[in-house]
């Protein structure tokens, strides 16, 4: 006798918005939460953030942290709703100044990576870092003095970073920068030849100078130099091979 199987229906699975997992706008007033940053939830009365935006999680940290703060502003008041405007506002100002200092912040770095190229580029030492800063501030002190943001001005030029030790890392960058931009044309273009050169350093270890030709997006020949190699040990066809090889 044969027996047919006993299934059980499938359920469905549960999508996003049965989960409540976009935020509501009146979680706001409800438990006191925005959405800040995207996708993730922001505490105004704690700043704590809560990653997986469902209603229990929000509802568990209100009634966990803040549960007596409905006693002085009751759900649905007009003193709660003018409270959760004002906290709002509190975080919305304070975010403009986390975006504010985070834009000086990239703008200093920038201004400092262009001084660290121009220094490479006119073949000077990097010392000469400290010495560019101090042009800047002493011409800044006559160019800007009738600017009413002339104390600005002279506070961004003092936070660049201009120590040798910083240039060296801006160049080591910008080098890296460069090279992964070469390998990536050479291994996107149809075609690609290299010329090899040996040299020797001043401590006697061999070097393996790699000049690379393509055809870059535009099918134009373009021309670099790849990079140097140093050959340590045997420097035959084969080590030469294998240090190629090994680069790409």
């Amino acid at each position: 006798m044969a027996y047919s199987p006993v299934t059980k229906p499938c359920k469905r699975p549960r999508s996003i918005q049965s989960e409540h997992r976009s935020f509501q706008a009146a979680w706001e007033e409800e438990y006191l939460f925005v959405e800040w940053p995207k996708e993730k939830a922001t505490c105004l009365l704690c700043k704590e953030k809560v990653n997986v935006l469902k209603r229990y999680n929000l509802e568990r940290h209100y009634k966990t942290r803040h549960a007596s703060y409905s006693e002085n502003f009751p759900l649905h008041s007009q003193l709660r709703s003018a409270k959760v405007a004002s906290l709002k506002q509190t975080l919305l100002s304070q975010q403009k100044l986390f975006l504010c200092q985070m834009k000086e912040s990239v703008a200093v770095t920038e201004a400092s990576f262009k001084i660290c190229y121009l220094l490479a580029k006119h073949k000077k030492s990097f010392t000469e870092a400290e010495l560019v800063k101090k042009c800047f501030l002493s011409a800044a002190e006559i160019l800007f003095e009738n600017y009413s943001n002339k104390s600005s001005i002279l506070k961004e030029i003092g936070a660049l970073q201009p120590s040798d030790s910083t240039c060296a890392r801006r160049i080591e960058a910008m080098g890296e920068n460069i090279q992964e931009q070469v390998i990536k044309a050479v291994r996107e273009s149809p075609f690609f030849s290299i010329a090899m050169d040996e040299s020797t350093d001043v401590g006697d270890v061999a070097q393996l100078l790699v000049w690379v030709r393509y055809l870059d997006q535009s099918l134009h020949p373009k021309e670099e130099l790849l990079c140097l190699l140093p050959l340590h040990g045997h420097t035959r066809g084969e080590d030469i091979l294998d240090s190629i090889c090994n680069y790409f």
